[in-house]
Parts: C-alpha cells; sequence; structure tokens
C-alpha cells in the first residue's frame, strides 16, 4: 500500500496539480499516466544518467523502473512560476531506502497542460545506525 503525503498547497492551480499528479504517477509506476503529462518531444534528463529525448525514450526508461515499489511518497514542495515548475520530496522504497528528489520543469506553454523539459536530481538517504 502506498503512503501518499503532499505537504505542498496545491489549491486550484493546475500547474501544481499536474506536477503533483506526476509525482504520484511516478511513485504508483504508473507508466502511462507520467507519459500523459510529457509532450510529445519530452527531453528527461536524470542528472548522473541518462538524457532522453522523446516519449518513446521516456517510456522505455519507466519501463525499465517499474518494478522498483514505492511504500510511501511525501512531497515537501511545489513551486511554479510562468513556464517553469519544481517539486521536492521524498520516496521510499519496499526494497528499502529512500530517495530525496527533485525535479525542475519547463512547460511546454504558459497554460501548463504538457511538460517539455524535466531535470530529476535524485539522492539516496543513508541511514546512519
Amino acid at each position: 500500500m502506498l503512503k501518499i503525503t503532499i505537504n505542498a498547497d496545491c489549491g486550484n492551480a493546475p500547474k501544481k496539480l499536474l506536477l503533483r499528479d506526476l509525482n504520484i504517477a511516478f511513485a504508483r509506476a504508473d507508466v502511462e499516466g507520467i507519459l500523459d503529462k510529457f509532450s510529445d518531444d519530452i527531453r528527461w534528463q536524470i542528472i548522473g544518467g541518462a538524457d532522453l529525448r522523446g516519449k518513446a525514450a521516456a517510456r522505455a526508461a519507466l519501463e525499465a523502473m517499474k518494478n522498483a515499489v514505492a511504500t510511501a511518497l511525501l512531497v515537501h514542495s511545489i513551486i511554479t512560476h510562468g513556464r517553469e515548475g519544481a517539486v521536492n520530496g521524498v520516496i521510499t522504497m519496499e526494497r528499502g531506502g529512500s530517495v530525496a528528489y527533485c525535479d525542475v520543469c519547463q512547460f511546454a506553454s504558459a497554460a501548463g497542460k504538457k511538460i517539455k523539459s524535466m531535470k530529476s536530481y535524485a539522492v539516496e538517504i543513508i541511514m546512519e545506525d
């Protein structure tokens, strides 16, 4: 069972709601739910990893990731302004361990209905005994 905690106030801000829903789709490994929020020409840079261009490349990466099951998603904040937005939070995995992340996005238009580019930063949280 996935526990979802959203500390960010999304109110009725459409771009914030899109980013919230994107993060929930990631935690649920919902490949179609994620791709639905990307433009066809998405550029997704996973810092320290891949530089993906287009939905086909994003789909292949997401399919490879979907076996990693999350047990908790904590979204600390969602910030949007104009054509840009960012989300940061922590995702806890079933296999153990947590990852702190930040996604910095550019929307395809000011209306913010699709994400044109995204840079993802992720750092494994090391818990000391």
